[in-house]
């Protein structure tokens, strides 16, 4: 077989591109650590990249959630605590008032402490994370609660406020993360129109509202709380399934995140060896040559 020179160029320029070439893919790589810059560089591992990135970026967006729902749900369990508190104070300065010991104004008195109370009731019950009202449901940028006299008025609805932490269609009972001003106050607002109604009846003050106060006021008060105390211990159950569901979510965005690094990430020493053995064949090619390409039949007829 006859060697032309053509044939000894286009040998030599398609080793040295091929070395040229090797050696910008390797000077590429070491530049950001990557393996992976476009789907040809290595089409399985691009796949695979794209999957990770897929799953990675899903359970980011739901870890975000199980933030953002820990925080609402911290917020609701302090306030739950402040009205359970409060509670317990009602309950208190009523059996005070109701032993048929005390004169009508101390009696009277202790009413305006009670009206006092509701009104950091009502206070708490306009709690917000952000601009967001916790209590109002859906209809959460409203104020849900104001007062005019004796009346108490709640602005908000009875959805629940969903934050999905799965991939599939939000379910209200397992995705929610707030409790509306009725399951905490009752349908109707009705904790607050006993507490009216217990208030009232304190600043009449007398023998027969002491009488009232000992036996339907202590009945109402004791029945509210344990309305409050059972949807704060509803409101801890989801509290506890989603603190899980954080641990679990942040452990598995390790692992795609280290799976997602071991399929794109270069072995740097490796590559930089490599990268100097290129380089060397790239030079000795060059060397190489600029030795053999001159030499053809018009040198020697020179």
């Amino acid at each position: 077989m006859r060697i032309s020179n053509n044939m000894m160029q286009y040998n030599f320029l398609s080793s040295l591109n091929k070395s040229s070439g090797q050696q910008y893919k390797l000077q590429e790589q070491l530049s950001d650590g990557r393996l992976i810059h476009r789907p040809s560089d290595d089409p399985v591992r691009a796949v695979r990249s794209l999957r990770f990135n897929t799953s990675l970026s899903q359970n980011e967006q739901f870890t975000q959630n199980l933030k953002d729902a820990q925080s609402w749900m911290t917020s609701t369990d302090s306030a739950m605590s402040s009205l359970s508190s409060i509670m317990i104070n009602i309950k208190e300065k009523v059996v005070q008032a109701s032993n048929g010991t005390n004169p009508q104004d101390a009696v009277q008195a202790i009413g305006k402490e009670i009206d006092n109370l509701i009104n950091q009731m009502i206070q708490i019950g306009n709690t917000q994370v952000g601009d967001r009202y916790i209590f109002s449901g859906q209809n959460d940028l409203v104020k849900p609660f104001t007062r005019e006299g004796d009346d108490i008025i709640y602005y908000g609805d009875d959805q629940k406020v969903s934050m999905p932490i799965q991939m599939g269609a939000v379910s209200p009972e397992k995705d929610s993360v707030n409790l509306t001003g009725f399951e905490v106050f009752g349908d109707n607002l009705t904790i607050f129109n006993h507490l009216i109604e217990i208030k009232q009846h304190l600043e009449s003050g007398t023998k027969a509202d002491q009488e009232w106060l000992s036996n339907t006021g202590l009945q109402y008060i004791d029945d509210d709380h344990k309305s409050m105390l059972k949807s704060q211990t509803e409101l801890g159950t989801r509290m506890n399934v989603y603190n899980m569901s954080l641990t679990m979510m942040e452990n598995s965005n390790a692992t795609i995140t280290g799976d997602l690094s071991a399929n794109e990430d270069i072995d740097i020493a490796k590559a930089i060896v490599d990268f100097k053995n290129y380089e060397n064949v790239y030079k000795a090619a060059l060397s190489v040559g600029s030795r053999i390409m001159p030499i053809s039949l018009a040198d020697f007829l020179q």
